[in-house]
């Protein structure tokens, strides 16, 4: 090779290793002659070379992308022109999107085109990022510039109008900051009681099980413990007939519930959400003021950003709380067991506290799901997990250990307790009338269950987890009994 020749394979390889491209050299035959890919895709597409072009598109992208490509260089071929592609969608086949720019130039003097393909994903994620970061802000400042046209600057002067637009713009820059929900509640009540001035402020949340609405989160004096039915007081009937409700005089309605905090004036602007109601920000003034106009289109803003953090947060708890639960029983999935596992055992260790697990496996189970088709022993397998749940104390965890096996971890638990559990778990399965369960083959749906405990038998997380496996295993020879753990 010559030294011009090294020279730019040299830029090549720079070319490569720092941006992901691709170059492809096609002769007349519609063959993949010559080939230089970044290093992360020689493995996959190596092998192209001597192929045909169109039937390496067609496997690699698909008919209708590889379709859209092989016209550009088919155009490329028959013009003697460059033909440029821009941003090509391409879905990998573990599903994730991929967008690439392909450049197709002819070689002068001879029937080969040559292809360059630059991966710009990583550019195109970035954009949109940037893009949605920007429709969220654009968000927040047209509910600025909506507050700042209902203005009524006949009743407040300028200097006014500037600093109530600025208190709303920090209240609602706070919402920007963090996706905790309680958290960004609690900073704009801060936010209210500084800016403007309101001592007693709440956000009221509704319970959609009891149907009435509760304290979440408060600023000033008021009874903690409170819960309004919808409907009724002040707050109650904004929740319901999602409208703001401002009583400048409160004792002259009757719909005030008193607070015992010297209330005058109270103002109940409902949190919407895909137009339904979540909740109520309400404020009860002492202080003799009257709100204009302008405060309650201030207040409206407030609240609708409210109403978005609280669904922002639950979206974000829902996504979390899918990553850590199996799907069909609600209870904790394996991957999860772990974190806890390694979590609970370091704290039993740092303090020389007693850590028991128990192993779960329903007896006969396949017996059960032959004679009664899956569907059913599904619903046996989420019965099973509802009655865990419901031996399991508040600080528990019952987990899905896999196929028909359960475990259930109990901090702050000796061996004794532990068994205690576990044999109220073992009776309350077995007498439970599970569909057909008289056809198995001991007459009823039962469990088997092992027991171990750190520092009982188990000083590791591996003894913890072996012992009560082996334990079960125990267990199993007889079925439907509880079995301890034994070194014998």
């Amino acid at each position: 090779m010559s030294e011009e020749e090294l020279l730019y394979t040299s830029m090549i390889n720079v070319a490569t290793s720092s941006i992901p491209v691709a170059f492809l050299a096609i002769n007349s035959e519609n063959e993949i002659t010559h080939l230089y890919l970044s290093k992360p895709f020689k493995p996959i597409l190596v092998r192209c070379i001597g192929q045909s072009f169109k039937r390496c598109l067609n496997l690699v992208f698909g008919l209708e992308t590889a379709g859209m490509i092989y016209e550009g260089y088919h155009e490329c071929f028959i013009k003697r022109a460059p033909i440029d592609l821009v941003r090509i969608k391409h879905t990998t086949s573990r599903g994730l999107f991929e967008y690439l720019d392909w450049k197709f130039v002819p070689v002068d003097n001879t029937n080969s085109v040559i292809i360059f393909v630059h991966n710009i994903t990583e550019s195109v994620l970035i954009e949109e990022e940037f893009t949605s970061m920007s429709e969220q802000y654009e968000s927040v400042n047209r509910e600025l510039c909506i507050a700042v046209s209902n203005l009524d600057f006949h009743l407040m002067d300028i200097e006014q109008a500037h600093k109530k637009v600025a208190a709303l713009y920090r209240i609602t820059s706070i919402v920007q900051r963090t996706v905790n929900e309680q958290e960004v509640l609690e900073e704009i009540l801060d936010g209210i009681t500084r800016e403007l001035g309101f001592s007693n402020v709440s956000i009221m949340l509704i319970d959609e099980v009891e149907q009435e609405l509760k304290l979440t989160a408060f600023r000033g004096n008021l009874d903690t413990g409170v819960r309004i039915p919808l409907g009724k007081g002040i707050t109650g009937y904004a929740a319901q007939y999602r409208e703001v409700i401002y009583v400048e005089d409160v004792s002259s309605d009757p719909r005030f519930i008193d607070g015992g905090n010297g209330c005058i004036s109270e103002v109940a602007v409902p949190l919407i959400v895909d137009d339904r109601a979540v909740g109520v920000l309400n404020i009860d003034i002492n202080d003799g003021r009257t709100l204009q106009p302008y405060d309650l289109d201030l207040l409206r803003s407030l609240a609708s950003q409210v109403a978005m953090t609280i669904a922002h947060a639950n979206h974000v708890a829902k996504i979390e709380l899918q990553a850590i639960t199996d799907g069909l029983t609600g209870l904790y999935n394996y991957r999860y067991f772990r974190t806890l596992l390694d979590q609970e055992f370091r704290r039993s260790s740092r303090y020389k506290r007693p850590l028991a697990l128990i192993m779960i496996d329903i007896d006969y189970f396949k017996h059960y799901n032959d004679n009664n088709g899956h569907r059913q022993g599904d619903e046996a397998l989420s019965k099973v997990a509802n009655l865990i749940k419901q031996c399991c104390r508040d600080v528990d965890f019952a987990i899905r250990y896999g196929g028909e096996e359960f475990a259930v971890l109990l901090p702050e638990t000796d061996i004794k307790d532990a068994c205690i559990i576990a044999e109220r778990l073992r009776s309350m399965i077995a007498g439970h009338d599970f569909p057909n369960g008289e056809s198995q083959p001991n007459g009823k749906l039962t469990i088997s269950i092992g027991v171990s405990g750190f520092s009982h038998d188990a000083g590791s997380i591996f003894e913890l987890i072996d012992h009560a496996d082996t334990a079960m295993y125990q267990a199993k020879q007889c079925r439907n009994s509880v079995c301890l753990f034994n070194n014998d």
